[in-house]
């Protein structure tokens, strides 16, 4: 059986695995990944670190195996996306790679939305800090000589492509805010917001082959010379994928380092603060990605018991102490995107006592990431005009029983979770049967790979509880935005 070598490249890890077409892993390797951060704004990323992991994780698989990757005839990879790589004529980076956690451009979209030409324009509403033509507009407008050698923009899995294979391209899910933008000529809303050059890659479908593996590849790599790479797509739209989500009227919430969260409806529909975006033949997706997941509540456990013991140990040891006082926490350590797109919106906790105990903290942490959840699942239904069956769940966040019955609680929905941890790594292996015919589509090539679901169904008494506790968040989110806004003028003050 034909083995295809799998990437997931997340923004704490790159995961690899190599698996027969079937569905049967054979190994796996993981390699850390860490942004360059500040307190505020700036999260960028070495796009070469992103190389160097895959060629450890490489060796690491070939070292697991007898034959080693010699087996491999096809690569697919997915990645995390809102992040732009800035490459030369010559396919090197211009500079570090703008992550999706970056909000400077900021003061960049309050000044072309001055335009009056701009602000009306239909797209406008969905112009952001986290906007890819945001982030281009910042480069040109603050690094000049990058912003004058960069040829093409892609994203952070087309820059594993174009290494293994020589070839730039991306894909329309990943790069679907950028192609809109560009869209129209001399009415596009790039041009008319100033973007004076055409930086779009070739476009393909995530199925469709890049090119394949050059020769003389380092280390492990030089194994597979010759197998064919899958243009592949980005990880939210990969793990949806991988766990059966691209079907209508089914949810899905993927939380790892952030929280991605929508639902699958057959017709287009816009809501306030939501993404719509094709996912593919009559499936359109309403949500969109957040900037607060299992982050947050990783956050939470470490300022509480800052030692070496393991997470999960960690984290039964709060839950333990908990007293069930109600407390409310906004969830918002990093900003917020998806529904509110706010880069300077900050967590808070609301009726703190004495009498709480740290496991009421985590409580509040878990609680506080669902109703940003619920938020989003009113808005898509009320949209889309129908009601989500189930929430397909997936990520590091899925990994924890008492959390996934309290989603369930608070969504008032079956929250159904796959027991293969990295669903990312099975939407890449459906991308790779797709692309070897061997499925029709991207549903029937994920169905084709065997994996087990645990299903959390809500309970009638909590769910009554927890109605009341996120009326309380709904009603006071603005309150939290305007006292965060005023600390947030302080901490830029501070640092001029």
């Amino acid at each position: 059986m034909s083995r295809a070598l799998l990437l997931d490249l997340g923004g704490s890890s790159l995961k690899a695995a190599v698996y027969e077409l079937s569905g049967i892993p054979l190994a796996t390797a993981r390699i850390s990944n860490a942004f360059v951060e500040d307190e505020l704004d700036k999260a960028e990323q070495d796009p070469e670190v992103w190389w160097q992991a895959l060629q450890s994780a490489a060796d690491r698989l070939d070292e697991q195996m007898p034959g080693g990757l010699a087996g491999v005839e096809s690569v697919a990879i997915c990645g995390f996306t809102r992040t732009q790589v800035f490459l030369d004529r010559n396919g090197e980076p211009v500079r570090p790679a703008i992550a999706f956690r970056d909000s400077r451009a900021q003061g960049t979209v309050e000044e072309v939305l001055l335009r009056p030409k701009v602000r009306n324009h239909p797209l406008a509403r969905h112009l952001n800090a986290f906007h890819p033509l945001a982030r281009l507009l910042w480069l040109k407008h603050n690094e000049q000589a990058a912003w004058q050698n960069t040829q093409t923009v892609i994203e952070p899995k087309d820059y594993l492509n174009f290494k293994l294979t020589g070839s730039i391209a991306s894909d329309p899910v990943s790069q679907y805010w950028l192609v809109s933008a560009m869209e129209g000529g001399v009415g596009a809303l790039a041009e008319l917001a100033g973007l004076d050059k055409a930086v779009l890659p070739t476009i393909r479908r995530p199925h469709e082959v890049v090119g394949t593996v050059l020769a003389n590849m380092p280390g492990s790599l030089s194994k597979i010379a010759g197998a064919a790479v899958f243009c592949g797509s980005n990880d939210t739209w990969t793990a949806a994928a991988g766990i059966g989500a691209l079907t209508s009227s089914r949810g899905y919430c993927i939380s790892g380092s952030s929280e991605v969260f929508g639902i699958m409806s057959d017709k287009k529909a816009e809501a306030p603060g939501l993404v719509t975006i094709p996912w593919g033949d009559a499936i359109w997706q309403l949500g969109g990605p957040g900037l607060n997941g299992a982050n947050v509540l990783t956050w939470m456990v470490n300022s509480l018991i800052p030692d070496e013991r393991p997470f999960e140990e960690r984290l039964a040891i709060l839950l333990s102490q908990q007293t069930g006082l109600p407390l409310l926490f906004h969830p918002y350590l990093h900003g917020e995107r998806t529904p509110l797109w706010d880069r300077d919106i900050r967590a808070s906790f609301m009726g703190l006592m004495a009498a709480h105990q740290p496991g009421d903290l985590v409580r509040a942490t878990m609680e506080g990431i669902c109703f940003v959840n619920r938020m989003v699942l009113e808005r898509a239904e009320v949209a889309a005009g129908m009601k989500a069956q189930e929430i397909r769940l997936a990520g590091g966040g899925a990994r924890n029983a008492y959390w996934n019955q309290i989603r369930a609680d608070i969504l008032k929905r079956p929250v159904v979770v796959s027991d293969t941890e990295e669903v990312g790594l099975l939407g890449c292996l459906a991308v790779a049967r797709l692309g070897l015919s061997l499925a029709n589509d991207i549903g029937a090539a994920a169905d084709g790979i065997s994996t087990c679901f645990l299903r959390y169904e809500p309970q009638l008494a909590e769910s009554c509880v927890y109605d009341d506790l996120y009326a309380i968040f709904k009603d006071t989110v603005e309150t939290v935005g305007h006292v965060s806004h005023r600390l947030a003028a302080l901490s830029r003050n501070a640092r001029l």
